[in-house]
């Protein structure tokens, strides 16, 4: 009998790596481009990855308007407008100027031009009035438990209000790998409504060295692989079903000029911070609030945890930093 239970047991586990192993998308030829597009209602989208699934290819594209991103088959694209009756002998091509004004292009552009600084450079504050805040939690590789009782709490939070909390993670790629069950947990939290999560690229690694200053170290260490910190932690993002944003937080916080034209030509917009809890910066309307999740700086998320039973913010979305509501 007891023989019976542990080939019972094994093979349930055999069943259950192969199920997990099936609910993942095997993405292969990840990588960057830029192709303004028309998905099947006539919106312009702006597709900045390819890959392929099974041999289709997909694209990842962003809503040049709202910023929120999607994926879908190539063919549910189309490379010109579908011409009307009044157009039907034009060829449809989309002018650069057209594409330069959207609110997408014109952030992108507005947050990778100089002057460069090596710290906090792009978005750190709404660029228009707004009610509210911006919750960001920074996921680095960790061999700590993540912050439960954080999570937890904005779980709760939700239930009282009825609708799911926004908050925008930036995740590590060796998070992911390293903390499964966490990462699982938060993606339960989304699908059950009680968070509204924006995944905002933390790099792959998170590479740092205590012993080296920040112009070299961070991202700006020379054997950085930009192209892999990029695109391995959002292809991890996708083939867990989650979906990349525009958005990049480096490492640290330390960017140069190569880093920041880089992210330009990934079509990814910076994102830093003006209320790092931490060190004790007082968050305000319109702030980017920054705490860590995995359990590295306790301190900030005491002080979020006291701003909320004290006077509760009014959390937004990451992408109302560039566009009103």
């Amino acid at each position: 009998m007891n023989r019976l239970k542990l080939l019972i047991v094994i093979f349930s586990l055999i069943i259950s790596n192969i199920c997990f192993a099936n609910s993942l998308q095997a993405i292969t030829d990840y990588h960057q481009t830029f192709i303004p597009l028309y998905d099947k209602k006539s919106q312009l989208k702006i597709a900045i990855r390819m890959y392929e699934i099974n041999t289709t290819l997909y694209y990842l594209v962003v809503d040049p308007n709202t910023f929120t991103t999607e994926t879908s088959p190539a063919t549910d694209f189309t490379l010109r407008k579908i011409p009307s009756l009044q157009t039907v002998n034009k060829p449809g091509h989309f002018s650069w100027q057209a594409v330069q004004q959207t609110p997408y292009m014109q952030a992108l552009m507005h947050y990778t031009a100089p002057p460069y600084k090596l710290q906090n450079y792009g978005v750190i504050h709404a660029d228009h009035v707004v009610d509210g805040m911006f919750l960001t939690a920074d996921m680095c590789p960790s061999t700590k438990p993540f912050e439960s009782k954080f999570f937890n709490t904005l779980a709760e939070e939700a239930n009282k209000v009825n609708h799911p909390i926004p908050i925008a993670l930036s995740i590590t790629g060796l998070w992911i790998i390293n903390h499964p069950h966490d990462f699982a947990w938060l993606m339960q939290q989304e699908q059950e409504n009680k968070l509204q999560i924006t995944w905002i690229n933390h790099s792959f690694s998170h590479q740092y060295y205590p012993d080296l200053p920040l112009a070299n170290n961070f991202l700006l260490t020379p054997q950085t692989n930009m192209t892999h910190e990029i695109l391995d932690t959002e292809k991890l993002l996708l083939e867990n079903n989650q979906m990349p944003s525009v958005f990049f937080r480096a490492p640290g916080l330390v960017t140069d000029e190569k880093i920041i034209l880089t992210l330009r030509e990934f079509g990814l917009i910076p994102v830093g911070s003006d209320a790092w809890l931490a060190k004790n910066e007082q968050p305000k309307p319109g702030s980017i609030i920054l705490v860590h999740g995995n359990s590295n700086e306790p301190q900030g998320i005491k002080a979020f945890l006291l701003l909320l039973q004290q006077s509760p913010p009014h959390l937004l979305p990451l992408s109302q930093t560039l566009i009103p509501n």
